[in-house]
């Protein structure tokens, strides 16, 4: 497995180098504007890549729709809360698999009433609001009013699948929505990014050079 990860790797970085010397013949660009279009592509093939794997393995124990419902439940919320990112592609894969391939398996096993849904939402609405948009050191979100735009957004999301899972009857359903938005909140709080020694709240080291 961790082969086959290093050899996709490979081949990406590969297409991405052929692609973009292909297009730069038109555009033309140079040092960072190229590193920068190398990068976009890179990690949007990686991404591809390892989204194929995990849902391979998700079909291979029939999860496949199990896991795609978990990913856009994840997916929606981080797309504003944002949060740590794996520092290589093979860790971020192994990741992903957990929460998509395993999650799903889990969720057959778990039984959720409304008022522990209720009670699971009231904790993970305040993360959201107490420590979302989480950044990143290559990705500092910067901007006050872009930050509380954010947190705005990701406490209504949280909200609204608040109200979803506790209408929705099936218990397999409300257990993957929580598990889904339960794994974004580990992501961004302040205790994992101490234990994983990363830095948080990167923006403050760009902002406080402006004053």
């Amino acid at each position: 497995m961790i082969c086959k990860l290093k050899c996709q790797t490979s081949l990406v970085e590969k297409l991405v180098e052929r692609i973009v010397m292909r297009f730069n013949t038109k555009v033309k660009k140079e040092g960072l504007e190229l590193a920068k279009m190398k990068l976009g592509l890179e990690i949007f093939f990686i991404n591809i890549s390892k989204f194929i794997i995990v849902f391979s393995i998700a079909s291979h124990f029939n999860l496949l729709k199990e896991s795609l419902f978990m990913s856009l439940v994840f997916g929606s919320i981080r797309s504003t809360a944002f949060g740590l990112h794996a520092k290589n592609s093979m860790v971020c894969t192994l990741i992903t698999s957990v929460m998509f391939i395993a999650g799903p398996y889990v969720s057959y096993y778990i039984k959720l009433d409304n008022y522990v849904v209720l009670a699971a939402f009231i904790i993970m609405t305040f993360c959201f609001y107490k420590y979302s948009p989480a950044d990143t050191e290559k990705h500092p979100i910067l901007g006050e009013e872009l930050r509380l735009k954010l947190r705005k957004e990701t406490v209504l999301k949280s909200l609204f699948f608040m109200v979803i899972t506790m209408i929705v009857k099936i218990q397999v359903i409300k257990a993957m929505i929580v598990l889904a938005i339960g794994f974004d909140i580990i992501s961004i709080l302040p205790i994992t990014y101490k234990i994983l020694n990363r830095g948080h709240k990167n923006y403050e080291k760009y902002e406080r050079t402006n004053y």
